[in-house]
């Protein structure tokens, strides 16, 4: 590669992301809405913790990740190991789902609270990545779940749809409750 073709892909790449981070940061904010009035929140895959930046003063904040984000972080692997068990009632899942192996098993243990907010990326957001040069593998996505048969996934495991949010084509925010 040339300098002006290397320098026209960093430019790409750095655009791509910020498109990203802006998609992620109104996500974030969604679900940070969503749960203002929880007195704790559990966040599962917490990443950089944005999701703890929204959230109302005084709410308690547990991140939980594969990787150390610092103190306080539960450790667990969502394809290893069983979720812990924690004491708060609601949990927050964004840009997860999308690389857990088994979803039934997942949700089955997301029933330890009672409300939950997590986003996907539909299968048809696989023509937007297309139209990127990227294959959805290369983003190391394991599912392509369209919108009816995600629902169909989550009511089996006993959550109920209360509110869903388009953050943009393909990839929508879920508010969920645990049925009884």
């Amino acid at each position: 590669m040339n300098d002006a073709t290397t320098a026209t892909a960093l430019a790409c790449q750095r655009l791509y992301w910020s498109a990203l981070q802006d998609r992620w940061d109104r996500r974030t904010r969604q679900a940070a809405a969503w749960l203002a009035d929880e007195p704790g929140v559990v966040d599962i895959g917490c990443g950089l913790m944005p999701l703890r930046d929204y959230l109302p003063a005084g709410t308690r904040y547990v991140p939980v990740d594969i990787v150390d984000r610092g103190p306080g972080t539960v450790l667990t692997d969502l394809n290893a190991d069983p979720l812990p068990r924690f004491g708060e009632r609601a949990a927050a899942m964004l840009g997860v789902v999308e690389y857990v192996t088994d979803l039934p098993r997942l949700f089955a243990q997301l029933r330890q609270f009672d409300r939950v907010v997590l986003s996907y990326n539909h299968a048809s957001v696989q023509d937007v990545l297309w139209a990127l040069r990227l294959r959805r593998k290369e983003v190391i996505w394991l599912h392509r779940h369209g919108p009816l048969r995600f629902a169909r996934l989550l009511e089996r495991a006993g959550w109920q749809i209360v509110r869903r949010h388009r953050v943009r084509v393909g990839e929508a925010i879920y508010d969920l409750r645990a049925t009884p």
